[in-house]
């Protein structure tokens, strides 16, 4: 169901739901009122009637004379019932003639609850009753009235027929108004819809109108052109990695294939094709690692912490990370600041994976070593009840202030290590797993020259 079709449906349920319930209460209260002034009427009259013939000396007031008064009376009842009966239950006036049968059922039983309580009421069939019992110094009787009340029936019935028409036409004009005012409501969002469907990936430099920053289709309008201001970025940044990608693999690949189209030139002697292959051999170990790289890469994103299986003392991954550096590259010199140890050991544990923070931390010594003129990185280790820091300085020339914020881009490297053998996929790799442990990594100046990485885990 459309989002217009439901608010419509909706807004016709609330309104026709409290039309309902006025309507409900209108008619009950209307059906109150009419009964109440009926029995009313007929309490006043059976209270006249009684008061005629009861309250005087019975040669003065007869029951003839109460008939010709009764016939007088404005205030006419629809078939009218009237008796009246002394001590003994015996008849002593009616207005119904010989020939006329009782329309209501008369009963010792209710003669009795009568004088029991003074005066009652009741519904016999279509008639409505009253009964009451009076005491005067010449007589005692017991008065019933009971009519048909047609004016206040039909009064009723019409009340029902208009409410009800009304009811089901209010329900139309509601449900119509509701679906022009729905499509108003919704216009903005096709609007928007129109838009985002016109955005393409040759045009995501487009962005939405926002009409009304402080409305919900503002805010919405506003959330749109956030997310495409990051999928523009994410795009910029696919097209640059494919570019870095293709240029560092053809690099490689153009070396290996001109040195074994010159050697194809004419006849060489064994030592010269062994010099091209160890050459091509090289160039092929460096499009290996290259690959290797990538894949570790692309592998790593922040929601895989289902990778997050071990919990590993830090300490010991670095002594483990600089004796496999020193064995691969003998020249360099790690140095390990353990100073300020804790003496709870759980304070050196993180969760984590022990193959992913190897590669961060070789990453960022081996950068060390390399760039620094004495091949010198200096790690440190503090702790704290709620977070773990890292710090990896070296002695080189530095990272220029422009450079600092573009260094984690993958294949981003400086004019300053364009001599220097590499990718430029490292830090992007560090970053990516630091962040993948609850981590952050930051670049500070390390003075007089140098730079230093700072690496901070908080232990949740």
């Amino acid at each position: 169901m459309q989002i217009r079709t439901r608010l419509t449906v909706q807004f016709s349920l609330l309104v026709s739901g409290i039309l309902l319930i006025t309507f409900l209460a209108i008619y009950f209260f209307s059906y109150y009122n009419v009964t109440e002034d009926f029995y009313d009427r007929l309490r006043s009259k059976a209270k006249s009637q009684a008061e005629l013939l009861l309250k005087v000396q019975v040669p003065l007031i007869n029951s003839d004379v109460l008939k010709a008064l009764d016939e007088t009376n404005r205030d006419l009842i629809y078939d009218e019932n009237a008796y009246i009966f002394d001590e003994k239950n015996r008849l002593i006036y009616s207005n119904r003639t010989t020939h006329q049968e009782n329309s209501i059922h008369i009963s010792n039983y209710w003669l009795d609850e009568i004088r029991k309580s003074g005066q009652i009421r009741y519904q016999d069939g279509d008639y409505k009753v009253v009964g009451l019992y009076y005491k005067y110094p010449f007589n005692r009787a017991v008065v019933l009235l009971g009519a048909k009340d047609l004016y206040g029936q039909a009064n009723l019935s019409n009340l029902s027929t208009l409410l009800t028409v009304l009811y089901f036409i209010v329900t139309i004009v509601v449900a119509m108004v509701g679906w022009i005012f729905s499509k108003r409501a919704l216009r903005p969002i096709s609007k928007v819809m129109n838009e985002v469907e016109g955005i393409l990936p040759q045009k995501l430099d487009t962005r939405l109108q926002v009409p009304n920053q402080k409305d919900e289709i503002g805010r919405l309008t506003t959330t749109f052109n956030k997310l495409l201001d990051r999928i523009e970025t994410a795009f910029q940044m696919q097209k640059i990695f494919v570019a870095n990608v293709s240029h560092e693999l053809k690099n490689p690949l153009t070396k290996m294939r001109s040195q074994l189209e010159v050697s194809m030139l004419k006849e060489r002697n064994t030592a010269e094709y062994q010099l091209t292959i160890k050459s091509v051999l090289e160039d092929i170990q460096e499009l290996a690692q290259l690959s290797n790289t990538l894949l570790e890469l692309a592998k790593v994103s922040e929601d895989q912490r289902d990778l997050l299986t071990e919990t590993i003392r830090v300490d010991e991954l670095l002594l483990d990370c600089r004796m496999n550096l020193a064995e691969a590259n003998p020249a360099y010199n790690i140095l390990l600041n353990f100073d300020e140890l804790p003496e709870d050991d759980t304070w050196l544990e993180l969760p984590g994976n022990t193959t992913l923070l190897k590669t961060a931390f070789l990453n960022l010594m081996d950068n060390a070593c390399k760039f620094s003129d004495d091949q010198t990185v200096n790690v440190s280790l503090q702790t704290s009840r709620g977070q773990l820091s890292l710090t990896f300085s070296d002695n080189g020339k530095g990272i220029p202030k422009e450079d600092q914020s573009l260094i984690f881009q993958p294949f981003f490297r400086s004019e300053s290590t364009a001599n220097i053998k590499g990718y430029g996929i490292g830090l992007s790799l560090v970053e990516r797993i630091v962040k993948l442990h609850n981590g952050t990594v930051s670049i500070q100046s390390n003075k007089p020259k140098g730079t230093v990485f700072k690496i901070t885990f908080l232990r949740l």
